[in-house]
């Protein structure tokens, strides 16, 4: 198998994501779907030869005693993967993300307007939530981009592995990268605090210390960005709760009600034309509503609050339905995707229901 042609071939396609695995052909995903790529099985020579030649040698070593491991790996100006190398019933395996080494713009990507807004925040702390493989780290990267574009700031990212490559224009970026550059993200962040920065971009919040200190740099006048795995707004505020023993939630609820300027929580979804995916966006803007909400432990109730569309805010069918109103995706698709199939409906028949306006707060 010519390696570099396969590669190239991904690209070509427009694949999301490459799958190798030892004693079978590779397989792309493409449009969400897996399509299984018509060459002989790898054998396990020809697998140690691939790692050898992509991954960073002193990760041989991780590899072997924890049984996996994730690395960057560019071929040469064409394309730039995240790659994770593991271990599966005693074969070897790669998964590979296909990174574009050009940050698409947050137009070229079709956000909402609203984005641009929340990534001139002058501080607190703005999340991308959402599950593996959903396009959280594009929506960042776009986002840290349009103020690399149009402001004067000091970015500090830490990341795990870097992924998209950052070049100098307005502001001043410093990438670093998890087991390269600093051992861990809550180092990473410590030492960031002291390297002048505006804005800090936390690759993800894996435990309640770094979730602390990005609060800190939060509330010490710094704007941060971090990703979560977790599906909708409401849940990205009760698991960041839930990180903490309970004696400290009413302190947590304050520091959230102060800090966080916004949630945003996405999906893939195909295009109509088949020409690709498009993100739906579920968005949370912490205005004074949902501040007292956060702070009197009235967490479920964001939910109204963001169905009124105060701010920019949207939910996940409003989201959908707009898609499928614009032609750009199917009402099937839609359907597939929302969490209340009589709401989206509603919403793509442009029918406003008296419950879609919030008015929750006494």
């Amino acid at each position: 198998m010519n390696f570099e042609a396969l590669l190239l071939g991904a690209k070509k396609v427009k694949a999301s994501d490459i799958h190798l695995m030892e004693d079978s052909a590779p397989f792309f995903r493409i449009n969400g779907d897996l399509k299984k790529v018509e060459v002989p099985p790898i054998p396990r020579k020809e697998m140690q030869e691939i790692l050898h030649k992509m991954m960073p040698h002193h990760l041989m070593r991780e590899l072997e005693s924890q049984r996996g491991c994730d690395f960057s790996y560019q071929l040469g100006t064409e394309v730039r993967f995240r790659c994770v190398a593991f271990y599966s019933t005693g074969k070897l395996g790669i998964v590979m993300r296909l990174i574009p080494l050009r940050v698409p713009t947050i137009d070229e990507l079709q956000l909402p307007e609203v984005l641009k807004t929340i990534a001139r925040n002058p501080r607190g702390m703005v999340l991308l939530t959402g599950m593996t493989g959903s396009g959280k780290s594009t929506t960042l990267a776009a986002m840290l981009d349009y103020v690399n574009d149009i402001e004067s700031a000091r970015i500090i990212t830490i990341e795990d592995p870097i992924e998209y490559v950052y070049t100098n224009k307005k502001s001043v970026i410093s990438q670093r990268e998890i087991g390269k550059d600093i051992p861990d993200f809550n180092v990473g962040l410590r030492q960031a605090m002291r390297m002048d920065p505006d804005i800090i971009l936390v690759g993800e919040m894996r435990d309640s210390e770094t979730i602390r200190v990005a609060i800190k740099a939060a509330e010490t006048g710094h704007l941060v960005f971090s990703t979560l795995h977790t599906t909708s707004a409401v849940h990205t505020v009760q698991r960041i709760i839930g990180y903490f023993p309970e004696n400290e939630h009413d302190l947590l609820r304050e520091q959230l009600s102060l800090n966080l300027k916004a949630s945003i929580t996405q999906r893939l979804v195909k295009r109509a034309d088949g020409t690709g995916r498009i993100a739906a966006l579920e968005i949370m803007v912490v205005n004074s509503t949902i501040s007292k909400l956060i702070r009197e432990n009235r967490i479920p109730d964001i939910f109204s609050v963001i169905k009124g569309r105060d701010d920019g805010m949207q939910t996940f069918d409003q989201a959908l339905a707009d898609l499928v109103r614009a032609n750009i995706i199917t009402f099937d698709e839609g359907a597939a995707y929302c969490e209340d199939f009589f709401a989206f409906k509603r919403f793509v028949a442009g029918i406003v229901s008296t419950g879609d306006k919030g008015a929750i707060i006494a």
